[in-house]
């Protein structure tokens, strides 16, 4: 590792969930730049180059970064390119493809550790994807259906007895003009359902079989660190379906995971390319895990801050490390 190890963070301008990690990283000397892909092409440049000394270099402000020379890269959460306004508008879709071939082709190229390379994660937030590959890997997973057809819908309704869940697939977000954005919860409906069904038709919709909960667990993978937190949803009326309707979670006290699903989650991971991870699980009043969801770049600071755990030096330590990530043994934290 090198003396002074470089970390290149890529996310927008306001997200506390990296101040912990920028932190981290500051404590221990490292190198840190970070910028946001808005940036590009107005305050932020790339260039790369197969003749003479090879380079590839990323330039913004008076700095200049050697790509090659990375230790880590964390893709986080950056915002999309922004072009000069006085651009027409084919122009601008013209630039937006090139940059996208361009700018990822070139971090591509970084040989370095990712968390996580945004290709992967693009599949790995495919949710119908994941979950299937859950269930072949020994998962239990909800009964769901994905359709746009009506009479799918009310079919599965009468077979689980009037109740099911609704949930979105890509967040949940609604942008309505003027207003804030909107976020649609994971939503239990019933025979009310049958009135509104035709607006299934709309778009691919999200339906499960409702499963009774004794508690809920989001686990966080950070290479080989797990951080399993476990959410007592069903104490309050707020977080009993969906647990991020509350501003204050109901934590429990610390329960590992059992190493069946230890080992379920490391082949998940190891399929998806992952090296960050979210992991949401039901527990049952049994005993049993279900497995909910994979977001590979889930936010983790309300736990860090909550419950004290040391995730933003763990992300850092793993960014510093200067290789290429190797799954390893798993260690548990608690807390």
């Amino acid at each position: 590792m090198a003396q002074h190890p470089t970390v290149l963070i890529l996310t927008q301008e306001f997200d506390p969930t990296a101040d912990p990690v920028v932190h981290a990283l500051r404590e221990r000397d490292a190198e840190i730049v970070r910028v946001d892909l808005s940036y590009f092409p107005q305050q932020l440049s790339l260039t790369a180059s197969d003749f003479g000394a090879e380079r590839r270099v990323l330039r913004h402000r008076d700095r200049a970064v050697d790509l090659d020379a990375l230790d880590g890269v964390w893709y986080r959460r950056p915002t999309t390119f922004a072009f000069d306004p006085a651009m027409g508008e084919a122009e601008v879709q013209f630039a937006r493809s090139e940059a996208l071939h361009g700018v990822g082709g070139i971090l591509r190229a970084t040989d370095c550790l990712w968390v996580n390379r945004p290709d992967l994660d693009g599949t790995a937030e495919l949710k119908p994807y994941h979950s299937q590959l859950a269930k072949r890997l020994g998962f239990r997973t909800p009964r769901t259906l994905m359709t746009n057809d009506p009479a799918e819908v009310t079919a599965l309704l009468r077979e689980s007895g009037g109740k099911i869940v609704y949930k979105a697939l890509s967040g949940g977000v609604v942008h309505y003009p003027g207003a804030f954005p909107n976020g649609l919860l994971t939503t239990v409906v019933g025979e009310e359902m049958n009135e509104h069904v035709d607006r299934v038709r709309h778009t691919i919709c999200t339906f499960q079989e409702y499963i009774e909960k004794a508690y809920e667990v989001r686990l966080t993978v950070i290479g080989n660190t797990y951080f399993p937190v476990v959410i007592t949803s069903q104490s309050e009326d707020s977080t009993a379906v969906d647990w991020r309707g509350a501003d204050e979670l109901p934590y429990g006290d610390y329960v590992p995971l059992p190493d069946h699903i230890v080992k379920n989650v490391h082949a998940l991971m190891d399929e998806l390319g992952l090296v960050y991870g979210a992991v949401d699980f039901i527990v049952t009043p049994d005993g049993d895990h279900v497995f909910l969801e994979v977001n590979p770049n889930g936010q983790f600071i309300w736990m860090e801050h909550d419950l004290g755990l040391p995730m933003g030096t763990c992300l850092a330590e793993l960014l510093m490390s200067g290789r290429a990530f190797r799954r390893g043994d798993v260690t548990q934290i608690g807390y």
